[in-house]
């Protein structure tokens, strides 16, 4: 949102540090609410002052034009008060019109459109990392200041979704300015509301999954580890539609291992990943994480302990940063100063993106935004590393870059993948799922060569790639 009103410059009104801007921002709303409504001059004064800023801004006038629509309704609320207003009446080119209507209607509109301007103005000279930076600054409560953090990022994510619906309804002939094409228009907009409220979920999960809750809480101890990294026995669950993903899951992973979770779409593989850390659960079954049970009263340690890494790397990149994006997770598990900027730095070397630390993540490539996802998690010190569906969507040099990052990782890894080569380049071990059970479990290059397995679980190796 933010993104598209930003107008990037290196004018003093641009250097201007952020809380200042806010500050004088508010100052300016408040000014313009309280003048009487009857003291012309003053609203003159304030439009030839937001004139001057942007003069300085270099912003020009054309560019704040089409944002300000935005403030249509109450324009034409402000046209429709003289006319329907009461008291004392006057005539007016020949129409009658209520004189504390039309008063009424110059408040709204003089006051809305300055406020709208000052706004924008703000919104035209800082980026939107600095404002929230600003409001830190300012000592907003922290709860607030991530609260503007994830609606920023999430209005950023729909607003990238409707683009890409409307090239894609575009591409295929139709063009929303005409009439004929509005039952079109409305079923896109029904369509991205759902599609939006998916991906809000998605994000909840990834934030789940790193330890989030309504208050982060102080670092704890952590439990002794005993036994293997993973224990899984007889896991069964069904979603609340009915649908029954799991019937039955057995796994056991020793500490180091690096197993693949192969499988079909619908497997099950997805739903498995997300019961090792506790972001499912009500099924059947149990999960031991190094000794530790995964239940409701060991979850935030179970989350330090298992970290998940999402196939869209953008339900997991939220904030304005990629420095803040890492810290996310670390704080909400109660680290923080000089050992929270040492895990940032440290994960963020690990995936060879220390330089990418102040940038957006929206301004990365695919294959930048995955390893970014995976410093995330690797942040949060885990001792199991789960990721799903790794390689998808990578080019082949983003997804070599990935191969070697993981494979110098010491740490316990299952991949959640279909991509057989993948899967036979960086895990030694597989483990076939399907139909919500585990059908198959072995070394990786046994699996892999046995065609009537594949076969039967619709899996195949790609043409022309050899295991030898």
């Amino acid at each position: 949102m933010n993104a598209a009103l930003y107008r990037p410059g290196d004018s003093p009104v641009h250097r201007l540090a952020p809380q200042v801007k806010i500050v004088a921002a508010v100052v300016a709303v408040l000014c313009v609410v309280a003048t009487p409504r009857e003291a012309y001059w003053a609203f003159g004064a304030y439009l030839l002052a937001i004139g001057a800023v942007w003069a300085v801004a270099r912003t020009p006038v054309g560019w704040y034009a089409p944002r300000v629509l935005i403030e249509l309704p109450f324009v034409l609320l402000a046209f429709v008060l003289p006319f329907t207003g009461t008291g004392e009446r006057v005539d007016v080119l020949g129409v009658s019109v209520s004189v504390s209507g039309a008063l009424a209607g110059w408040n709204i509109l003089a006051k809305g459109t300055l406020g709208v301007l000052v706004s924008l103005t703000l919104a035209a000279t800082t980026a939107p990392q600095d404002l929230l930076a600003g409001l830190g600054r300012l000592r907003m409560p922290a709860v607030l200041v991530t609260i503007a953090t994830l609606m920023l990022r999430y209005a950023e994510v729909v607003v990238a979704e409707a683009k890409r619906m409307r090239v894609a309804r575009i591409s295929r002939g139709d063009d929303p300015r005409f009439l004929w094409q509005a039952g079109a228009t409305a079923r896109g907009v029904g369509a991205l509301f759902i599609r939006s409220y998916d991906r809000g979920e998605r994000v909840h999960l990834a934030m789940v999954s790193r330890g989030w809750s309504s208050v982060p809480s102080p670092e704890v101890s952590r439990p002794v580890r005993t036994g293997p990294a993973l224990v899984v026995e007889r896991l069964a669950f069904a979603y609340p539609d009915g649908h029954q993903a799991l019937f039955g899951v057995d796994l056991r992973v020793e500490r180091g291992e690096r197993v693949a979770v192969l499988g079909p779409n619908g497997a099950g593989k997805t739903t498995f990943a997300l019961h090792l850390n506790g972001v499912l659960g009500g099924g059947s079954g149990r999960i031991e994480i190094a000794g530790l049970p995964v239940e409701r009263a060991n979850l935030k340690e179970i989350r330090r302990r298992v970290g998940v890494v999402f196939q869209d790397p953008d339900d997991q990149l939220f904030l304005p940063t990629v420095r803040q994006d890492v810290a996310f997770g670390p704080t909400n598990f109660g680290v923080s100063g000089p050992e929270l900027a040492a895990r940032v730095e440290a994960a963020l070397a690990a995936v060879g993106m220390t330089e990418a630390a102040d940038r957006s993540p929206l301004h990365l490539s695919g294959g930048q935004r995955r390893r970014v996802a995976l410093a995330t998690v690797l942040a949060c010190d885990p001792e199991i590393l789960v990721l799903d569906e790794p390689s998808a969507n990578l080019e082949p040099v983003a997804r070599r870059e990935l191969a070697e990052v993981l494979l110098g990782l010491d740490t316990t890894m299952l991949m959640i993948t279909h991509d057989l080569p993948y899967a036979a380049q960086l895990c030694p071990r597989s483990v076939l799922v399907d139909g919500g059970v585990v059908v198959a479990d072995g070394p990786t290059r046994e699996i892999l060569g046995d065609a009537e397995l594949l076969a039967r679980h619709r899996l195949e190796l790609p043409y022309g790639f050899r295991l030898d």
